[in-house]
C-alpha cells in the first residue's frame, strides 16, 4: 500500500525500547518481514538474495505479516510460486495473510490494465475500464473484485493444512480451529519459544475485509473479527498460564495514523470506535496493559519501517503513562526490501530490540 513515514532506522544501528518485566535469561533471534516483491522484474532477484541473507543469520524463525505480492493475480500458480519462495527460508516461517493475496483481488483485465497505468503505457482502454472502477456504482457493486472468499479460501487449503509452520524446516503451532468453536480461521497460531508466547491474527488491510456491498462478506468479517478477539483472549491466558515473560501478536494490518490520537490510543486509530479494527485494538491494548509484560505488535501494510508505542497515553508528570508496555514494530516493505532482526533477550527490562537485515 502507500503511506506515512517516519523513524527509518539507518543502516546498522540497533533500536532498543525499554518496557517493563524481569526474566531468566532466554536470548534468540527471530525476523519480522512482509510487503515483499511487488515488482517481479526489480524485486525478485533482491527478496531472493534477502532470503539467503535471512538464512545466514539463522534466526530461530521467521514471521511473514502478508502482501506477497503487489497486483499479481490471486491464481494457484502464483500461490505455487510463493510457496517456492517459502520453501527457501531454512528455518521455518509463520505466514499470515495480507489483503493484496485476498480482500484486493482484481480481475485479470483490471490487473493488466493497472499494470500499464502505473508503467506510463496505459491505453485508451484502459482508462475506459479502469476509471469508472472509481466511481460509486462501481464501488456499491464490488465491480472489478476477483471473489475476495473465494481467494481466502484457497490460501486457507494451501498454506495452512496441517498444523505447522512453512519454511524448509518447519515447526509445529497450535492453529484455533484445533483448540476452540471457530473451525474456520485455520491461519491464526500460537507457538511459544524462550518464554515467549507468539501468536498470529487475521486481520489484513483493506478495512480488514469489511464491506457494505456484500451481505456474505461482511458477515465472514465479522466471524473471522470475533475469532480474532478469542484469539488474543486466548493468547494472553496462555502467557498467564505459563508465566511467560512476553507476548507477540503479528497482523498484516496497520492500525494507526500518523497523527494524536485520544484517551483510547496515543496514535489515532483508523476508523476510529466505529471502525474495522476497533475490536482488535481494544484486546490488544486492554488485554496487553493488564498482562503488564511487555508486549510486541508486529504489523506490515504501511512499508514504513516503524518502532514505535502507539497506545500509550500520557497522564502527565504526576502519573505513569498507559498501555506503555505494547510496542509496535511495523516492518519495511517493497520497493525497500529488506526485513527485521528482533532480538529477545528476557533477562533484560526491554526484552527486545531491533535491527535491519538486508543484503
Amino acid at each position: 500500500m502507500l503511506q506515512r513515514r517516519l523513524a527509518a532506522l539507518a543502516s546498522g544501528v540497533l533500536i532498543s525500547l525499554s518496557l517493563s518485566g524481569t526474566a531468566l535469561a532466554e536470548k534468540f533471534n527471530f525476523v519480522a518481514l512482509g510487503d515483499t516483491a511487488y515488482n517481479p522484474a526489480v524485486d525478485y532477484p533482491v527478496y531472493d538474495a534477502l532470503i539467503s541473507r535471512i538464512n545466514a543469520s539463522q534466526p530461530a524463525f521467521s514471521i511473514h505479516v502478508g502482501d506477497i505480492w503487489g497486483a499479481s493475480p490471486c491464481t494457484e500458480d502464483e500461490h505455487k510460486r510463493v510457496l517456492g519462495w517459502f520453501a527457501r527460508y531454512e528455518q521455518p516461517v509463520v505466514y499470515t495473510p495480507g489483503d493484496n493475496e485476498w480482500t484486493d483481488c482484481r480481475k485479470p483485465e483490471v490487473l493488466e490494465a493497472y499494470t500499464r497505468y502505473v508503467a506510463g503505457k496505459a491505453t485508451p482502454q484502459d482508462y475506459v475500464l479502469l476509471l469508472p472502477l472509481r466511481g460509486l456504482d462501481a464501488n456499491m457493486k464490488g465491480e472489478g473484485f476477483d471473489n475476495p472468499l473465494g481467494a481466502l479460501a484457497l490460501i486457507r487449503k494451501l498454506y495452512f493444512g496441517k498444523p505447522q509452520s512453512l519454511g524448509a524446516h518447519p515447526m509445529p503451532v497450535v492453529r484455533q480451529p484445533d483448540v476452540s468453536d471457530f473451525k474456520a480461521v485455520v491461519e491464526n497460531a500460537r507457538w511459544e519459544k524462550g518464554g515467549v508466547v507468539f501468536a498470529t491474527i487475521s486481520v489484513p488491510g483493506s478495512g480488514n475485509g469489511f464491506t457494505m456491498v456484500d451481505p456474505v462478506r461482511a458477515t465472514e468479517a465479522i466471524e473471522r473479527n470475533r475469532a480474532n478477539v478469542e484469539w488474543i483472549k486466548a493468547t494472553f491466558a496462555q502467557a498467564k498460564a505459563s508465566k511467560a515473560k512476553a507476548v507477540v501478536i503479528a497482523m498484516q494490518a496497520g492500525m494507526f495514523f500518523d497523527q494524536q490520537g485520544d484517551e483510547f490510543s496515543g496514535k489515532q486509530l483508523r476508523g476510529g470506535a466505529e471502525g474495522p479494527y476497533y475490536w482488535v485494538a481494544l484486546a490488544i491494548r486492554d488485554l496487553g496493559s493488564q498482562f503488564g509484560k511487555p508486549v510486541l505488535l508486529i504489523n506490515g501494510d504501511f512499508h514504513d519501517l516503524i518502532v514505535d508505542r502507539p497506545f500509550r497515553v500520557g497522564q502527565g508528570e504526576s502519573k505513569p503513562p498507559l498501555y506503555g508496555n505494547i510496542t509496535r514494530l511495523q516492518v519495511y516493505g517493497a520497493p525497500d526490501l529488506k526485513a527485521v532482526s528482533v532480538g529477545v533477550d528476557t533477562d533484560t527490562p526491554w526484552v527486545f530490540s531491533f535491527s535491519p537485515l538486508y543484503n
